[in-house]
Protein backbone atom coordinates (compact mmCIF):
# COMPACT_ATOMS: atom_id res chain seq x y z
CA UNK A 1 0.00 0.00 0.00
CA UNK A 2 2.85 2.32 0.44
CA UNK A 3 4.52 1.63 -2.82
CA UNK A 4 1.03 2.09 -4.41
CA UNK A 5 0.46 5.69 -2.47
CA UNK A 6 4.52 6.72 -3.80
CA UNK A 7 3.41 6.11 -7.02
CA UNK A 8 0.77 7.81 -6.98
CA UNK A 9 2.93 10.61 -5.34
CA UNK A 10 4.86 10.23 -8.54
CA UNK A 11 2.59 10.32 -11.35
CA UNK A 12 1.00 13.48 -9.64
CA UNK A 13 4.34 15.57 -9.98
CA UNK A 14 5.20 14.19 -13.20
CA UNK A 15 2.37 13.67 -15.07
CA UNK A 16 4.11 10.97 -17.53
CA UNK A 17 1.77 8.31 -19.13
CA UNK A 18 4.06 5.19 -18.14
CA UNK A 19 3.94 6.45 -14.03
CA UNK A 20 -0.13 6.65 -14.30
CA UNK A 21 0.33 3.12 -15.65
CA UNK A 22 2.28 1.96 -12.93
CA UNK A 23 0.31 3.37 -10.24
CA UNK A 24 -2.82 2.08 -11.83
CA UNK A 25 -1.07 -1.43 -11.78
CA UNK A 26 -0.25 -1.18 -8.46
CA UNK A 27 -3.42 -0.39 -7.30
CA UNK A 28 -5.29 -3.01 -8.94
CA UNK A 29 -2.76 -5.30 -7.51
CA UNK A 30 -3.48 -3.89 -3.67
CA UNK A 31 -7.00 -3.56 -4.35
CA UNK A 32 -6.73 -7.71 -5.36
CA UNK A 33 -5.18 -7.97 -2.07
CA UNK A 34 -6.96 -6.53 0.22
CA UNK A 35 -10.21 -8.48 -1.58
CA UNK A 36 -8.32 -12.04 -1.25
CA UNK A 37 -7.55 -11.12 2.20
CA UNK A 38 -11.43 -10.33 3.25
CA UNK A 39 -12.57 -13.21 1.29
CA UNK A 40 -9.98 -15.78 2.99
CA UNK A 41 -10.60 -13.61 6.96
CA UNK A 42 -14.44 -14.46 6.37
CA UNK A 43 -13.67 -18.38 5.14
CA UNK A 44 -11.95 -18.79 8.14
CA UNK A 45 -14.52 -17.46 10.63
CA UNK A 46 -17.48 -19.57 9.04
CA UNK A 47 -15.39 -22.63 8.62
CA UNK A 48 -14.49 -22.20 12.24
CA UNK A 49 -18.47 -21.92 12.92
CA UNK A 50 -18.42 -25.61 11.99
CA UNK A 51 -21.99 -25.43 10.92
CA UNK A 52 -23.00 -23.53 13.59
CA UNK A 53 -25.91 -21.40 11.49
CA UNK A 54 -26.36 -18.93 14.30
CA UNK A 55 -22.61 -17.76 13.55
CA UNK A 56 -22.86 -18.01 10.09
CA UNK A 57 -25.70 -15.59 9.93
CA UNK A 58 -24.23 -13.08 12.04
CA UNK A 59 -21.39 -13.37 9.44
CA UNK A 60 -23.31 -13.07 6.39
CA UNK A 61 -25.07 -10.05 7.97
CA UNK A 62 -21.91 -7.99 8.64
CA UNK A 63 -20.68 -9.35 5.05
CA UNK A 64 -24.63 -7.41 4.09
CA UNK A 65 -23.91 -4.38 6.19
CA UNK A 66 -26.62 -5.39 8.31
CA UNK A 67 -25.23 -4.22 12.04
CA UNK A 68 -27.41 -5.27 14.65
CA UNK A 69 -27.42 -1.84 17.02
CA UNK A 70 -28.80 -3.20 20.49
CA UNK A 71 -29.61 0.13 21.54
CA UNK A 72 -32.17 0.20 18.70
CA UNK A 73 -34.07 -2.80 20.74
CA UNK A 74 -34.75 -0.53 23.51
CA UNK A 75 -38.59 -1.09 24.60
CA UNK A 76 -39.88 2.61 25.46
CA UNK A 77 -43.88 3.00 26.06
CA UNK A 78 -46.56 5.06 26.31
CA UNK A 79 -48.69 4.92 29.55
CA UNK A 80 -51.14 6.99 30.91
CA UNK A 81 -49.78 9.96 28.76
CA UNK A 82 -46.38 9.39 29.56
CA UNK A 83 -43.15 7.30 28.69
CA UNK A 84 -41.91 4.53 30.27
CA UNK A 85 -38.50 3.85 29.89
CA UNK A 86 -37.58 1.59 33.18
CA UNK A 87 -37.38 -2.19 32.57
CA UNK A 88 -39.95 -3.32 35.41
CA UNK A 89 -42.45 -0.84 35.07
CA UNK A 90 -42.58 -1.66 31.14
CA UNK A 91 -42.42 -5.80 31.70
CA UNK A 92 -45.38 -4.98 34.20
CA UNK A 93 -47.21 -3.09 31.97
CA UNK A 94 -46.85 -5.24 28.87
CA UNK A 95 -47.79 -8.03 31.14
CA UNK A 96 -51.01 -6.48 32.52
CA UNK A 97 -52.09 -5.60 28.42
CA UNK A 98 -51.68 -9.05 27.03
CA UNK A 99 -53.51 -10.44 29.73
CA UNK A 100 -56.46 -7.93 30.13
CA UNK A 101 -56.44 -7.63 26.24
CA UNK A 102 -57.85 -11.80 25.97
CA UNK A 103 -60.00 -11.41 29.28
CA UNK A 104 -61.84 -8.30 27.39
CA UNK A 105 -63.09 -11.20 24.72
CA UNK A 106 -63.78 -13.66 27.20
CA UNK A 107 -65.71 -11.21 29.25
CA UNK A 108 -67.99 -10.23 26.48
CA UNK A 109 -69.52 -13.74 26.33
CA UNK A 110 -72.18 -14.83 28.67
CA UNK A 111 -71.44 -17.30 31.00
CA UNK A 112 -71.28 -21.12 30.07
CA UNK A 113 -72.56 -24.01 31.24
CA UNK A 114 -71.45 -27.36 30.37
CA UNK A 115 -72.64 -31.20 31.07
CA UNK A 116 -70.15 -33.59 32.32
CA UNK A 117 -70.28 -36.50 29.73
CA UNK A 118 -67.50 -38.56 30.95
CA UNK A 119 -67.86 -42.33 30.21
CA UNK A 120 -65.28 -44.77 31.12
CA UNK A 121 -67.05 -47.62 29.69
CA UNK A 122 -66.56 -48.65 26.36
CA UNK A 123 -63.46 -50.00 23.68
CA UNK A 124 -60.59 -47.42 23.10
CA UNK A 125 -60.34 -45.21 25.86
CA UNK A 126 -57.57 -42.54 25.60
CA UNK A 127 -55.03 -43.21 28.82
CA UNK A 128 -51.86 -41.74 29.59
CA UNK A 129 -49.74 -44.59 30.06
CA UNK A 130 -46.52 -44.64 32.03
CA UNK A 131 -43.37 -43.80 30.15
CA UNK A 132 -40.10 -45.28 30.22
CA UNK A 133 -36.35 -44.10 30.86
CA UNK A 134 -35.90 -45.07 27.34
CA UNK A 135 -38.50 -42.96 26.33
CA UNK A 136 -37.83 -39.93 28.09
CA UNK A 137 -34.26 -39.82 26.61
CA UNK A 138 -35.36 -39.98 22.85
CA UNK A 139 -37.80 -37.02 23.36
CA UNK A 140 -34.84 -34.93 25.21
CA UNK A 141 -32.52 -35.93 22.35
CA UNK A 142 -36.29 -34.52 20.10
CA UNK A 143 -35.52 -31.55 21.52
CA UNK A 144 -34.43 -28.94 19.40
CA UNK A 145 -31.00 -26.66 21.01
CA UNK A 146 -32.25 -23.64 22.21
CA UNK A 147 -30.47 -20.99 24.67
CA UNK A 148 -33.65 -19.45 25.69
CA UNK A 149 -34.70 -19.62 29.65
CA UNK A 150 -37.43 -20.83 31.54
CA UNK A 151 -38.65 -18.46 34.45
CA UNK A 152 -36.28 -21.01 36.34
CA UNK A 153 -32.69 -20.40 34.11
CA UNK A 154 -33.18 -23.67 32.33
CA UNK A 155 -33.48 -23.65 28.63
CA UNK A 156 -33.15 -27.59 26.18
CA UNK A 157 -29.53 -27.44 25.95
CA UNK A 158 -28.93 -27.71 29.80
CA UNK A 159 -31.05 -30.74 29.53
CA UNK A 160 -29.29 -32.52 26.52
CA UNK A 161 -25.73 -31.92 28.30
CA UNK A 162 -27.16 -33.14 31.59
CA UNK A 163 -29.18 -36.51 29.85
CA UNK A 164 -27.47 -39.35 31.84
CA UNK A 165 -28.23 -37.99 35.20
CA UNK A 166 -31.88 -36.22 34.60
CA UNK A 167 -33.46 -39.01 32.52
CA UNK A 168 -34.57 -41.49 36.05
CA UNK A 169 -35.63 -38.80 37.85
CA UNK A 170 -37.65 -37.09 34.80
CA UNK A 171 -39.26 -40.16 34.13
CA UNK A 172 -40.35 -40.67 38.08
CA UNK A 173 -41.96 -37.20 37.86
CA UNK A 174 -43.82 -37.10 35.09
CA UNK A 175 -45.53 -41.00 35.58
CA UNK A 176 -46.08 -39.59 39.03
CA UNK A 177 -47.73 -36.88 36.90
CA UNK A 178 -49.58 -39.33 34.63
CA UNK A 179 -50.17 -41.56 37.83
CA UNK A 180 -52.16 -38.71 39.94
CA UNK A 181 -53.73 -36.86 36.69
CA UNK A 182 -51.71 -33.57 38.68
CA UNK A 183 -49.37 -31.21 36.56
CA UNK A 184 -47.26 -29.49 39.01
CA UNK A 185 -47.57 -25.56 39.60
CA UNK A 186 -44.34 -25.08 38.63
CA UNK A 187 -44.44 -26.66 35.06
CA UNK A 188 -47.17 -24.04 34.35
CA UNK A 189 -45.52 -20.62 34.69
CA UNK A 190 -44.76 -19.17 31.28
CA UNK A 191 -42.01 -16.43 30.49
CA UNK A 192 -42.67 -14.00 28.22
CA UNK A 193 -40.58 -11.86 25.88
CA UNK A 194 -42.31 -9.59 24.00
CA UNK A 195 -41.63 -8.86 20.20
CA UNK A 196 -41.98 -5.58 18.41
CA UNK A 197 -44.23 -6.49 15.24
CA UNK A 198 -44.70 -2.98 13.50
CA UNK A 199 -46.51 0.31 13.76
CA UNK A 200 -45.35 2.50 16.80
CA UNK A 201 -42.50 1.43 18.85
CA UNK A 202 -44.50 3.25 21.63
CA UNK A 203 -47.89 1.35 21.66
CA UNK A 204 -48.34 -1.99 23.29
CA UNK A 205 -50.74 -3.04 20.78
CA UNK A 206 -47.62 -3.27 18.34
CA UNK A 207 -45.82 -5.84 20.98
CA UNK A 208 -46.03 -10.33 20.08
CA UNK A 209 -46.13 -12.39 23.77
CA UNK A 210 -43.27 -15.33 22.51
CA UNK A 211 -43.71 -18.10 25.99
CA UNK A 212 -41.41 -19.63 26.62
CA UNK A 213 -42.29 -22.89 29.36
CA UNK A 214 -40.53 -24.69 31.45
CA UNK A 215 -38.59 -27.09 29.93
CA UNK A 216 -39.56 -30.62 31.85
CA UNK A 217 -42.87 -29.66 30.85
CA UNK A 218 -42.06 -30.02 27.13
CA UNK A 219 -41.38 -33.35 27.73
CA UNK A 220 -44.28 -34.12 29.27
CA UNK A 221 -46.68 -32.64 26.36
CA UNK A 222 -44.34 -34.33 23.75
CA UNK A 223 -45.58 -37.73 25.21
CA UNK A 224 -48.86 -36.85 25.54
CA UNK A 225 -49.17 -35.51 22.20
CA UNK A 226 -47.23 -38.68 20.99
CA UNK A 227 -50.26 -41.11 22.62
CA UNK A 228 -53.41 -38.85 21.97
CA UNK A 229 -52.26 -38.46 18.02
CA UNK A 230 -52.30 -42.36 17.81
CA UNK A 231 -55.36 -42.45 19.39
CA UNK A 232 -57.37 -40.16 16.88
CA UNK A 233 -55.76 -41.67 14.35
CA UNK A 234 -57.15 -45.19 15.25
CA UNK A 235 -60.61 -44.50 16.23
CA UNK A 236 -63.69 -42.02 15.66
CA UNK A 237 -64.72 -38.97 16.05
CA UNK A 238 -60.89 -38.02 14.61
CA UNK A 239 -59.86 -34.64 13.44
CA UNK A 240 -61.78 -33.10 10.91
CA UNK A 241 -59.79 -33.91 7.43
CA UNK A 242 -60.75 -30.44 6.43
CA UNK A 243 -58.16 -29.03 9.29
CA UNK A 244 -54.43 -29.32 7.88
CA UNK A 245 -52.89 -27.30 10.74
CA UNK A 246 -50.59 -29.00 13.19
CA UNK A 247 -51.12 -32.87 11.78
CA UNK A 248 -48.57 -35.08 10.33
CA UNK A 249 -48.63 -35.53 6.75
CA UNK A 250 -50.63 -32.19 6.10
CA UNK A 251 -49.15 -28.62 5.69
CA UNK A 252 -49.65 -25.25 4.44
CA UNK A 253 -48.87 -26.49 0.77
CA UNK A 254 -51.23 -29.02 0.92
CA UNK A 255 -53.89 -26.54 2.31
CA UNK A 256 -53.43 -24.14 -0.59
CA UNK A 257 -53.52 -26.80 -3.31
CA UNK A 258 -56.77 -28.26 -2.13
CA UNK A 259 -58.02 -24.53 -2.13
CA UNK A 260 -56.98 -23.42 -5.52
CA UNK A 261 -58.46 -27.18 -7.03
CA UNK A 262 -61.41 -26.85 -5.49
CA UNK A 263 -61.52 -22.88 -6.43
CA UNK A 264 -60.50 -23.95 -10.20
CA UNK A 265 -62.77 -26.94 -10.61
CA UNK A 266 -66.11 -24.62 -9.34
CA UNK A 267 -65.51 -22.33 -11.92
CA UNK A 268 -65.20 -25.24 -14.33
CA UNK A 269 -68.63 -25.77 -13.44
CA UNK A 270 -70.12 -22.04 -12.21
CA UNK A 271 -69.54 -18.43 -13.25
CA UNK A 272 -68.82 -17.00 -10.07
CA UNK A 273 -67.08 -18.05 -6.13
CA UNK A 274 -67.14 -16.12 -3.47
CA UNK A 275 -64.94 -17.01 -0.62
CA UNK A 276 -64.61 -15.46 2.94
CA UNK A 277 -61.41 -15.44 5.03
CA UNK A 278 -61.85 -15.48 8.54
CA UNK A 279 -60.23 -13.84 11.38
CA UNK A 280 -60.60 -15.02 14.62
CA UNK A 281 -59.47 -12.60 17.17
CA UNK A 282 -56.82 -14.01 19.52
CA UNK A 283 -58.03 -17.66 18.89
CA UNK A 284 -55.10 -19.62 20.55
CA UNK A 285 -55.86 -17.51 24.00
CA UNK A 286 -59.32 -17.09 24.27
CA UNK A 287 -60.03 -21.05 24.35
CA UNK A 288 -62.33 -21.36 27.21
CA UNK A 289 -61.35 -24.44 29.13
CA UNK A 290 -64.82 -25.55 30.23
CA UNK A 291 -65.82 -25.79 26.74
CA UNK A 292 -62.82 -27.63 25.62
CA UNK A 293 -62.49 -29.98 28.47
CA UNK A 294 -66.44 -30.74 27.07
CA UNK A 295 -65.50 -31.35 23.48
CA UNK A 296 -62.76 -33.36 24.95
CA UNK A 297 -65.20 -36.07 26.19
CA UNK A 298 -66.55 -36.56 22.09
CA UNK A 299 -62.63 -38.23 21.17
CA UNK A 300 -62.83 -41.19 23.63
CA UNK A 301 -60.82 -39.81 26.42
CA UNK A 302 -61.06 -41.26 30.02
CA UNK A 303 -61.71 -39.95 32.82
CA UNK A 304 -58.00 -39.85 34.18
CA UNK A 305 -56.70 -38.38 31.34
CA UNK A 306 -59.12 -35.63 31.30
CA UNK A 307 -58.64 -34.89 34.78
CA UNK A 308 -54.68 -34.69 33.36
CA UNK A 309 -56.11 -32.15 30.93
CA UNK A 310 -57.93 -30.05 33.60
CA UNK A 311 -54.95 -29.79 35.93
CA UNK A 312 -52.94 -28.70 32.74
CA UNK A 313 -54.72 -26.09 31.49
CA UNK A 314 -55.52 -24.90 35.13
CA UNK A 315 -53.39 -22.20 37.36
CA UNK A 316 -51.52 -21.13 34.95
CA UNK A 317 -49.81 -17.98 35.33
CA UNK A 318 -47.00 -16.03 33.21
CA UNK A 319 -44.44 -13.16 33.70
CA UNK A 320 -43.16 -10.67 31.45
CA UNK A 321 -39.05 -10.70 31.29
CA UNK A 322 -37.15 -7.73 30.12
CA UNK A 323 -33.59 -7.49 30.12
CA UNK A 324 -33.16 -9.67 32.90
CA UNK A 325 -36.23 -8.01 35.12
CA UNK A 326 -39.45 -10.36 35.63
CA UNK A 327 -42.59 -8.82 36.00
CA UNK A 328 -45.21 -9.80 38.78
CA UNK A 329 -47.22 -13.19 37.80
CA UNK A 330 -50.58 -12.63 36.47
CA UNK A 331 -52.83 -15.88 36.15
CA UNK A 332 -53.88 -16.61 32.22
CA UNK A 333 -57.72 -17.69 32.65
CA UNK A 334 -58.36 -18.99 29.01
CA UNK A 335 -56.61 -20.30 26.01
CA UNK A 336 -53.99 -22.84 25.36
CA UNK A 337 -50.20 -22.52 26.31
CA UNK A 338 -48.55 -20.76 23.19
CA UNK A 339 -45.05 -21.94 23.08
CA UNK A 340 -46.38 -25.86 23.46
CA UNK A 341 -46.45 -28.99 21.69
CA UNK A 342 -49.65 -29.60 23.57
CA UNK A 343 -51.33 -26.54 22.93
CA UNK A 344 -51.99 -26.75 18.98
CA UNK A 345 -53.45 -29.98 19.09
CA UNK A 346 -55.68 -28.91 22.02
CA UNK A 347 -56.71 -26.10 19.75
CA UNK A 348 -57.68 -28.21 16.96
CA UNK A 349 -59.93 -30.22 18.94
CA UNK A 350 -61.98 -27.21 20.50
CA UNK A 351 -62.37 -26.00 16.93
CA UNK A 352 -63.26 -29.60 15.17
CA UNK A 353 -66.94 -29.46 14.20
CA UNK A 354 -66.38 -25.56 12.43
CA UNK A 355 -67.11 -27.16 9.11
CA UNK A 356 -70.06 -28.88 9.68
CA UNK A 357 -71.70 -25.93 10.95
CA UNK A 358 -72.45 -24.78 7.57
CA UNK A 359 -73.07 -28.29 5.79
CA UNK A 360 -73.93 -26.67 2.14
CA UNK A 361 -70.84 -24.61 2.25
CA UNK A 362 -67.07 -25.52 1.17
CA UNK A 363 -64.83 -24.81 4.09
CA UNK A 364 -61.31 -25.73 5.32
CA UNK A 365 -58.56 -24.90 8.28
CA UNK A 366 -54.95 -24.06 9.04
CA UNK A 367 -55.34 -23.90 12.31
CA UNK A 368 -57.54 -20.34 13.34
CA UNK A 369 -57.14 -19.52 9.55
CA UNK A 370 -60.49 -20.48 8.01
CA UNK A 371 -61.94 -19.84 5.11
CA UNK A 372 -65.73 -21.02 3.38
CA UNK A 373 -66.71 -20.30 -0.33
CA UNK A 374 -69.60 -21.56 -3.15
CA UNK A 375 -70.54 -20.80 -6.15
CA UNK A 376 -74.05 -20.33 -7.91
CA UNK A 377 -75.38 -18.06 -10.81
CA UNK A 378 -74.80 -14.88 -9.78
CA UNK A 379 -72.75 -12.75 -7.67
CA UNK A 380 -76.17 -12.02 -5.90
CA UNK A 381 -76.84 -15.47 -5.43
CA UNK A 382 -73.14 -16.10 -3.86
CA UNK A 383 -73.48 -12.98 -1.09
CA UNK A 384 -76.87 -13.92 -0.53
CA UNK A 385 -75.75 -17.94 0.61
CA UNK A 386 -72.44 -16.38 2.46
CA UNK A 387 -74.33 -13.94 4.60
CA UNK A 388 -76.80 -16.84 5.65
CA UNK A 389 -73.55 -19.11 6.30
CA UNK A 390 -71.60 -16.39 8.22
CA UNK A 391 -74.79 -16.06 10.90
CA UNK A 392 -74.66 -20.00 11.35
CA UNK A 393 -70.85 -19.69 12.04
CA UNK A 394 -70.63 -16.21 13.69
CA UNK A 395 -73.35 -18.33 16.07
CA UNK A 396 -71.19 -20.98 16.54
CA UNK A 397 -68.34 -19.16 17.40
CA UNK A 398 -70.37 -17.48 19.99
CA UNK A 399 -71.41 -20.10 21.72
CA UNK A 400 -67.75 -21.65 21.62
CA UNK A 401 -66.62 -17.82 23.16
CA UNK A 402 -64.68 -17.06 19.88
CA UNK A 403 -64.60 -13.44 18.70
CA UNK A 404 -64.68 -12.97 14.77
CA UNK A 405 -62.57 -9.79 13.82
CA UNK A 406 -65.11 -8.59 11.31
CA UNK A 407 -62.61 -5.65 10.39
CA UNK A 408 -59.68 -8.11 9.09
CA UNK A 409 -62.61 -11.26 7.92
CA UNK A 410 -62.78 -10.17 4.28
CA UNK A 411 -64.16 -11.61 0.80
CA UNK A 412 -63.38 -12.29 -2.57
CA UNK A 413 -64.86 -13.59 -5.66
CA UNK A 414 -63.20 -15.43 -8.26
CA UNK A 415 -64.37 -15.98 -11.77
CA UNK A 416 -62.80 -16.29 -15.27
CA UNK A 417 -64.41 -13.52 -16.36
CA UNK A 418 -64.99 -9.96 -14.85
CA UNK A 419 -68.48 -9.98 -12.62
CA UNK A 420 -70.43 -7.38 -12.29
CA UNK A 421 -70.30 -6.52 -8.52
CA UNK A 422 -73.48 -4.36 -7.94
CA UNK A 423 -75.33 -6.07 -4.63
CA UNK A 424 -72.54 -8.55 -4.14
CA UNK A 425 -72.32 -7.03 -0.40
CA UNK A 426 -71.63 -10.03 1.90
CA UNK A 427 -72.77 -8.91 5.89
CA UNK A 428 -71.23 -10.59 8.83
CA UNK A 429 -73.72 -9.33 11.92
CA UNK A 430 -74.96 -6.86 10.11
CA UNK A 431 -71.26 -5.00 8.81
CA UNK A 432 -70.48 -4.88 5.58
CA UNK A 433 -67.18 -7.39 4.69
CA UNK A 434 -64.38 -5.61 2.97
CA UNK A 435 -64.38 -6.83 -0.73
CA UNK A 436 -60.42 -7.65 -1.42
CA UNK A 437 -59.11 -6.89 -5.15
CA UNK A 438 -56.45 -9.98 -3.84
CA UNK A 439 -55.39 -11.14 -0.56
CA UNK A 440 -52.69 -12.78 0.96
CA UNK A 441 -53.63 -15.79 2.60
CA UNK A 442 -51.26 -18.49 4.32
CA UNK A 443 -48.95 -16.45 2.62
CA UNK A 444 -49.82 -16.47 -1.29
CA UNK A 445 -51.29 -13.69 -2.59
CA UNK A 446 -54.75 -14.77 -4.04
CA UNK A 447 -56.17 -12.89 -6.81
CA UNK A 448 -59.67 -13.27 -8.56
CA UNK A 449 -58.41 -14.97 -11.64
CA UNK A 450 -56.20 -17.25 -10.24
CA UNK A 451 -53.54 -15.96 -12.10
CA UNK A 452 -51.24 -15.69 -9.32
CA UNK A 453 -49.26 -12.68 -11.07
CA UNK A 454 -49.13 -10.43 -8.04
CA UNK A 455 -47.60 -13.60 -6.02
CA UNK A 456 -45.00 -14.29 -8.55
CA UNK A 457 -44.10 -10.54 -8.49
CA UNK A 458 -43.65 -10.21 -5.28
CA UNK A 459 -41.26 -13.33 -5.35
CA UNK A 460 -39.53 -12.25 -7.62
CA UNK A 461 -38.80 -8.98 -6.09
CA UNK A 462 -37.82 -10.87 -3.27
CA UNK A 463 -35.46 -13.11 -5.15
CA UNK A 464 -33.76 -10.09 -7.41
CA UNK A 465 -33.17 -8.55 -3.84
CA UNK A 466 -31.40 -11.50 -2.32
CA UNK A 467 -29.74 -12.11 -5.83
CA UNK A 468 -27.77 -8.68 -5.51
CA UNK A 469 -26.88 -9.20 -2.52
CA UNK A 470 -25.28 -12.67 -3.15
CA UNK A 471 -23.65 -10.94 -5.80
CA UNK A 472 -22.01 -8.67 -3.04
CA UNK A 473 -20.49 -11.33 -0.88
CA UNK A 474 -20.30 -14.71 -3.25
CA UNK A 475 -16.46 -13.94 -3.24
CA UNK A 476 -16.02 -13.78 0.59
CA UNK A 477 -18.09 -17.38 0.59
CA UNK A 478 -16.90 -20.71 0.54
CA UNK A 479 -18.94 -23.41 -1.49
CA UNK A 480 -20.61 -24.60 1.67
CA UNK A 481 -21.63 -21.43 2.73
CA UNK A 482 -22.55 -20.13 -0.42
CA UNK A 483 -25.43 -23.26 -1.08
CA UNK A 484 -26.66 -22.15 2.56
CA UNK A 485 -27.66 -18.60 1.53
CA UNK A 486 -28.72 -20.27 -1.95
CA UNK A 487 -31.00 -22.57 -0.70
CA UNK A 488 -31.95 -20.27 2.43
CA UNK A 489 -32.18 -17.19 0.47
CA UNK A 490 -33.49 -18.20 -3.00
CA UNK A 491 -34.65 -22.10 -3.02
CA UNK A 492 -37.31 -21.19 0.05
CA UNK A 493 -38.69 -18.60 -1.50
CA UNK A 494 -39.02 -20.45 -4.95
CA UNK A 495 -40.50 -23.56 -3.06
CA UNK A 496 -42.75 -22.02 -0.57
CA UNK A 497 -46.30 -23.41 -1.90
CA UNK A 498 -44.63 -24.26 -5.27
CA UNK A 499 -47.30 -26.59 -5.95
CA UNK A 500 -50.53 -24.72 -5.52
CA UNK A 501 -48.94 -21.57 -7.90
CA UNK A 502 -46.71 -23.44 -10.82
CA UNK A 503 -49.36 -24.31 -12.84
CA UNK A 504 -49.57 -20.07 -14.24
CA UNK A 505 -49.03 -18.29 -17.34
CA UNK A 506 -45.88 -20.16 -18.51
CA UNK A 507 -45.26 -16.38 -19.59
CA UNK A 508 -45.76 -15.26 -16.07
CA UNK A 509 -43.19 -17.91 -14.29
CA UNK A 510 -40.37 -17.33 -17.03
CA UNK A 511 -39.53 -14.81 -14.63
CA UNK A 512 -38.79 -16.72 -12.08
CA UNK A 513 -36.78 -18.99 -14.22
CA UNK A 514 -34.94 -16.47 -15.60
CA UNK A 515 -33.81 -15.24 -11.59
CA UNK A 516 -33.25 -18.67 -10.74
CA UNK A 517 -30.75 -19.38 -13.42
CA UNK A 518 -28.62 -16.24 -12.53
CA UNK A 519 -29.04 -17.67 -9.31
CA UNK A 520 -26.89 -20.48 -10.08
CA UNK A 521 -24.59 -18.67 -12.03
CA UNK A 522 -23.89 -16.96 -8.87
CA UNK A 523 -23.28 -19.75 -6.72
CA UNK A 524 -21.08 -21.11 -9.74
CA UNK A 525 -19.03 -18.16 -10.25
CA UNK A 526 -20.33 -17.97 -13.77
CA UNK A 527 -20.88 -14.91 -15.47
CA UNK A 528 -24.39 -13.77 -15.28
CA UNK A 529 -24.24 -11.02 -18.06
CA UNK A 530 -22.80 -12.02 -21.49
CA UNK A 531 -20.09 -11.21 -23.03
CA UNK A 532 -20.10 -8.04 -25.25
CA UNK A 533 -18.54 -9.96 -27.77
CA UNK A 534 -22.24 -11.52 -27.98
CA UNK A 535 -24.05 -9.04 -28.23
CA UNK A 536 -25.48 -7.92 -31.51
CA UNK A 537 -24.67 -4.44 -32.79
CA UNK A 538 -27.81 -2.71 -33.91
Amino acid sequence: MKTRDQLLKQFLKTGLTLDRQRFTSMRNKVTRSLRQAKANFFINIIERAKGNGKIIWQHLNKLLGRHSNKSKNTIELYVNNSIVREPLSIASNLNTFFISSVKEISQSFDSVVCSDNVNDVGQNLFTITHISDTEVAKLITGLKQSKALDVYGINTNFLKEHMDLLVRPTTHVLNMSFEHSIVPTDWKIAAVTPIFKAGVKTDMANYRPISILPVISKIAEKWVVKLLTAHLENTQPSLHPLQFGFRAHHSIDAALCMLVENLKSLLDKSPCIGAVFLDLKKAFDSVNHQILLSRLTQFNISSQALQWFASYLSHRKQCVVLDGVKSPYLDCDTGVPQGSFLGPLLFSLFINNLPEVCPNIFAQMYADDAVIYTQANSVQQVAKDLTAALALMHSWLEDSCLMLNTSKTVCMYFSKRPLNLKQSNIFLDGVELELAPELKYLGVILDPTLSFKSHINKVSQVLKFNNRNFNHIRNNLNMNVAKTYFYSMIISHMDYCLTSWSLACPTTLKTIENIYKRSLKLLDKKPTSPPLSCVKKT
